[in-house]
């Protein structure tokens, strides 16, 4: 199992800490996933960990330019931030250097992550690790705020694993929707709608189970942490019949 961890880091290179105009600190306060790599804790997974602020290089954007980028000025390095607001000036030296030193490093050790498990077990499994904001940002359209989101993809998520998951968290008493919020999941662009042996899910757990004031951690932090627990067993112990094929 892979475990890919994007959004957890609030760390700021020196060399990047400068040119602000609006208020870091506050962007990453809200836009961080904080402790998703505490909370998603698997020992024998691979863990491809983003070492630095999502708000300096987000991993999750398309290096080519989307939506996100244009409407928002938040794609790979953010020029504003949660409430549309001036965040900082961004050459384009600047994003070729975030691009290069930090944006492809990391699709590469996912790259390689998947190809050595494909290659140790014909099949790879990817878990893309997340947490939301219980209150509704401006560039986030829908206002669904669950417990729990499972993102998939109709090519790289068998269906019956999204029920399994869906149901064990039903069980536990907490509300759960799919692909809403926010929908889909990672898969290397390399192996993207090629390769049903690459199987894909992601988990958004809202932040309000575990945080208080969006950043400490709260009463029932561990208890959050035992439910990702189990998810990521029924994750591992999941059966396919998906084989990769050289």
């Amino acid at each position: 199992m892979i475990l890919h961890i994007p959004h957890s880091s609030t760390f700021i290179p020196e060399h990047y800490n400068t040119r602000w105009i609006g208020d870091p600190d506050e962007a990453i306060r809200i836009l961080t996933d904080h402790y998703t790599d505490e909370l998603f804790d698997y020992q024998a997974a691979h863990c491809v960990v983003s070492p630095i602020s999502r708000i300096v290089c987000d991993v999750e954007r398309f290096e080519t330019g989307e939506e996100m980028e244009e409407r928002f000025g938040m794609g790979i390095v953010y020029e504003r931030d949660h409430h549309q607001n001036i965040l900082r000036e961004v050459t384009t030296d600047i994003k070729k250097e975030i691009v290069e030193g930090y944006y492809r490093p990391h699709h590469r050790a996912l790259y390689e992550a998947v190809t050595e498990e494909l290659s140790k077990h014909g099949k790879a499994v990817i878990v893309d690790c997340h947490s939301f904001n219980d209150e509704q940002l401006p560039h986030v359209d829908n206002t669904m705020r669950p417990d729990f989101c499972i993102g998939s993809d109709s090519f790289h998520t068998p269906l019956e694993l999204v029920e399994q998951l869906v149901k064990y968290l039903n069980d536990c008493g907490y509300c759960v929707t799919v692909n809403e919020p926010f929908a889909g999941t990672i898969v290397p662009l390399e192996y993207y709608h090629k390769d049903q042996a690459v199987i894909s899910v992601m988990i958004e757990v809202n932040k309000r189970l575990y945080l208080d004031d969006q950043i400490q951690k709260n009463r029932e932090f561990e208890t959050i942490k035992a439910i990702i627990a189990e998810l990521l067993k029924i994750i591992s112990a999941f059966k396919t019949d998906y084989v990769h094929i050289v």
